[in-house]
């Protein structure tokens, strides 16, 4: 499962249980944020990192904002209230979790999720069948990401388990990053946004070797008992905010693994259960080859 997050979005519908089928937040919205991983909690630039967000949103619909945020996967429970958010903006696995517990993507980010292997430019592999017998870094089982990584080793035909010299699961994307500029590691696999960071940091020092599928990513949902027209409000507001100023100041504020999106496109239900199959088996492969 990926990872267990019924068990950790069950939180969030504790309060829906004696809701009526149409809620109305009227002056108030509850927005939910899983920001994905960093190295520290750092909930005082978070925060300041999502307020274009939180701006864009009251003054949209006219309504008081209120935001959320867990930048842990394995943390997200305590940062989460019992009541019900109207919105939620989460990655890929949680995002497609949330449908069983009421949640409905309405708007994804235009950037795609997949993983980048990457390595320094003086390294002598050309494609993933030369990693045989490296030192790897791969990005943690808790992420969309990680199970992405190991399906694509798996497809070049190494296994983490056996073809691998050591196998690093990077917990923070941005430690495994600075284990790579430090040689502790030979490749990485990580998202586009810490690749894009590193590159930042070391330009011309490392390439892509290669990447891998690539799903939906970070999605906003909205509740499904709100009624019909707080619906189609708020769907009007969270799809297409590349097209408004506010809303492309929002966007470029966030950095991180959410960061990167330019706009914002229509997305629906069964676009995500489909990636939740294929990450539910790229993460038994995940779990299968390199153990806890």
């Amino acid at each position: 499962m990926i990872p267990n997050p019924v068990r950790l979005l069950c939180m969030l519908s504790l309060g829906a249980a004696c809701c009526l089928p149409a809620l109305s937040y009227a002056a108030k919205y509850e927005i939910g944020i899983f920001a994905g991983s960093a190295s520290k909690d750092y909930q005082s630039e978070l925060k300041a990192m999502y307020k274009p967000l939180a701006e864009y949103i009251s003054k949209e619909s006219g309504s008081q904002v209120r935001v959320e945020i867990s930048q842990s996967f394995n943390n997200m429970k305590n940062h989460l209230d019992s009541g019900r958010y109207a919105i939620l903006l989460a990655p890929t696995h949680i995002t497609a979790a949330a449908i069983d517990e009421g949640y409905e993507p309405v708007a994804k980010w235009n950037k795609p999720l997949f993983g980048i292997y990457v390595v320094a430019v003086d390294k002598p592999y050309k494609q993933l069948t030369d990693l045989k017998g490296v030192r790897m870094g791969v990005a943690s089982r808790e992420t969309a990401i990680g199970g992405l990584c190991v399906s694509a080793l798996n497809q070049a035909g190494i296994r983490a388990d056996k073809d691998l010299g050591y196998v690093y699961e990077g917990k923070y994307q941005d430690v495994m990053a600075r284990l790579l500029t430090e040689n502790q590691l030979d490749a990485i696999c990580m998202g586009p946004a810490p690749w894009k960071d590193l590159n930042e940091m070391a330009p011309g020092k490392y390439r892509i070797l290669a990447e891998t599928t690539r799903i939906p990513g970070f999605a906003l949902s909205i509740d499904s008992h709100l009624s019909p027209k707080e619906k189609d409000k708020l769907t009007a507001i969270l799809a297409g905010m590349g097209k408004t100023p506010e809303g492309k100041k929002a966007l470029a504020a966030i950095k991180g693994s959410a960061g990167g999106a330019t706009d914002t496109l229509a997305t629906n239900s069964k676009e995500y259960f489909s990636a939740r199959r294929l990450l539910e088996e790229t993460r038994r492969q995940y779990d299968a080859q390199i153990p806890e």
